[in-house]
């Protein structure tokens, strides 16, 4: 993707997919990766860089409706290819490559998608979809995947009815407390095998009650760095470099993006990160607002609205900046299309006053 992205960076010409709202950040990155550099360091930074790389490379492209159909139907071909996939893994070979955790990732999009077409269309097809989709999660038991498929049910931002709303708020809520109380939830979330609601806490690394599968042990063991450099960070990469140290392990990852970006690049990298997506939320929630009538536009802001929750929770357990090829490509491609939508629509307007 990164040498098909840079080819198709000469290829287009005009490209409003807002990269100043993320060029702080990504100037820090890239001026860190020089003054410190490191192979696994320069592999990093390439990590971060595509999914924006890919945004402006999809903002450079006109699309009209032919267009984004095709796209969404090999979209679909390949979210059809992945599920049968996950189904044949986890039902006849007891397991499933790619691991849970980024299949679960991959699924919010599609999901996020279809409920979008289901609040515009009022079509229950894409509603069942997303219910199948939604399995995946539930089956793999993959817990902030389950907890990131509900939030998109509910707060999803194409439901403008008040009523659709709260049936939604509670259906969501349904759908957690069932998940939560069944044996294979129960088992792998807590340490005797069951809890209740009250032992349930956000902050799962200050929670005894709670398995965090290891991650606590990461936590603990990138304090020391994070103490030593916790304004400019220990310098692209170190996480790894010293979980593998302390380890003996091949490859270290915090399991939280949140904790590695601050062990990296310190708090001023973390502000920068935050910046970016607080920036591009607002500009989006503004399009979603101003653009409310064109279908396309609508559609695909709303669901990239909704996705933000989504990939903010993944990047609390787990390294969805680092899994590109399963949410970031797709999140920011969307936003591409997004804005060349929007350019499209302000030209056509222009035109016709």
């Amino acid at each position: 993707m990164l040498f098909v992205t840079i080819l198709n960076l000469f290829w287009t010409t005009s490209r409003p997919f807002p990269v100043y709202f993320w060029l702080p950040w990504i100037l820090y990155m890239v001026t860190y990766v020089i003054i410190d550099f490191t192979f696994l360091g320069l592999q990093l930074t390439l990590q971060y860089l595509l999914p924006f790389m890919i945004g402006i490379v999809a903002s450079g492209f006109s699309y009209n409706e032919e267009h984004l159909k095709w796209m969404y139907k090999w979209f679909a071909k390949l979210v059809f290819l992945v599920y049968v996939l996950f189904l044949i893994g986890y039902f006849f070979r007891g397991g499933y490559a790619p691991i849970p955790a980024s299949t679960s990732m991959f699924v919010t999009v599609p999901i996020s998608i279809s409920m979008a077409f289901f609040f515009i269309t009022k079509k229950k097809k894409y509603l069942m979809l997303s219910g199948l989709l939604f399995l995946v999660p539930v089956l793999q038991v993959t817990r902030m995947g389950i907890a990131a498929a509900t939030v998109i049910l509910i707060l999803h931002f194409a439901n403008k009815n008040i009523y659709m709303k709260a049936l939604f708020g509670f259906l969501g809520v349904g759908i957690f407390l069932f998940i939560f109380n069944s044996k294979s939830f129960q088992e792998k979330t807590f340490y005797d095998g069951k809890g209740e609601l009250s032992d349930l806490s956000f902050n799962y690394y200050d929670n005894v009650n709670i398995n965090s599968s290891g991650r606590l042990s990461w936590k603990l063991l990138l304090q020391p760095g994070l103490k030593s450099a916790p304004i400019w960070g220990n310098g692209p990469r170190a996480d790894n470099e010293y979980l593998k140290r302390i380890t003996g392990i091949k490859a270290g990852e915090a399991h939280n993006d949140f904790l590695s970006v601050r062990y990296n690049y310190g708090y001023v990298g973390t502000a920068l990160l935050y910046l970016g997506f607080l920036l591009t939320f607002i500009s989006l929630h503004r399009v979603t607002k101003n653009y409310a009538n064109v279908k396309y536009v609508f559609l695909l802001s709303t669901s990239v609205l909704t996705l933000f929750f989504s990939f903010l929770m993944f990047m609390y357990s787990d390294n969805i900046l680092k899994y590109t090829i399963f949410f970031p490509n797709y999140f920011f491609a969307m936003i591409g299309i997004i804005y060349s939508l929007k350019k499209d629509e302000d030209l056509s307007l222009n035109t016709s006053l």
